[in-house]
């Protein structure tokens, strides 16, 4: 008897934990196609904006920008933010990315910054042993997504010795099944290769100071750069949960199926024993 009660809580635990994961799994869809609509107009949004910042740029050769492209010094100022997942339960979603950190650890130095964002990366930040965490973000969302780049950006911005280098790594969705993990360059920037003709600054009406509206586009570049990655990884967020979240719904119906049958085997049994016990004492 006590083992049909054992199996008994069994099956309550797994229904209950079966429909915390679908719950789950629903709200990852959810979320996950709140930003599929989104993509379209964020990726245009950043590709007009960087290349209006590309085009002007070269539209006036003698503005360089002491953020974006800091002078080479001696002493190799980096900055390393690292973006993991906000919250639990996305399978593998944080192994590739820290996976990715520790083999960029050879160029880590006492001069390294970092910036970890999500919860888990500030978990895996109590590894780190040379330089120092500036900045910890422990939950952003699609609505505080701008917020976070114009203060990551501020802090770049404000450094007192200039970074002469800065590298995020995160995760990026390959397919809706795959996320990869990528390291982006945002700071020395590098125009792309097919901006081959310079124009001419004539061919622009400045109506302000050329040089304080590349240095306001430069800080506006930037803040894009680094939202448009934290869409990217929000995005490839939900989709690995709702994976890791369908996965284990799967595998809790199975679970259930099979405990039931269980369950109903012994219950049977114990029926059965109980009859024959009662025939052979009638027939006494």
């Amino acid at each position: 008897m006590s083992q049909l009660i054992h199996i008994r809580h069994r099956i309550k635990a797994i229904q209950t934990i079966q429909k915390i994961t679908h719950a789950m799994r629903l709200i990852s869809m959810s979320m996950h196609s709140r930003l599929k609509h989104k993509e379209t107009s964020l990726k245009t949004y950043t590709q007009v904006i960087s290349d209006l910042f590309y085009t002007l740029s070269r539209a006036y050769p003698s503005w360089k920008s002491p953020l974006l492209q800091p002078l080479s010094t001696e002493a190799h100022k980096q900055l390393i933010i690292l973006i993991g997942a906000q919250k639990g339960l996305c399978g593998n979603f944080n192994n590739g990315v820290f996976s990715l950190f520790d083999k960029h650890k050879i160029y880590h130095s006492p001069t390294t910054d970092y910036i970890l964002i999500g919860k888990r990366a500030i978990e895996y930040g109590k590894n780190i042993t040379h330089g120092s965490i500036i900045k910890t973000v422990a939950h952003y969302s699609n609505h505080t997504r701008n917020q976070t780049a114009a203060t990551i950006t501020a802090i770049i911005a404000s450094a007192q010795f200039p970074y002469t280098q800065v590298v995020i790594i995160s995760n990026t969705l390959k397919t809706f099944f795959q996320q990869k993990p990528i390291l982006t360059t945002v700071i020395p920037v590098v125009q792309p290769e097919h901006y081959t003709q310079s124009p001419h600054s004539s061919d622009y009406i400045w109506e302000q100071e050329p040089h304080a509206i590349l240095d306001y586009l430069s800080s506006w570049y930037l803040t894009t750069m680094i939202e448009h990655v934290l869409f990217q990884s929000l995005f490839a967020e939900h989709a690995t949960r709702f994976i890791s979240m369908d996965t284990a719904t799967r595998n809790a119906e199975t679970i259930l199926e099979e405990t039931k049958l269980k369950y109903n085997k012994l219950r049977q049994a114990k029926i059965t024993k109980e009859l024959t016990e009662l025939t052979g004492s009638n027939s006494i």
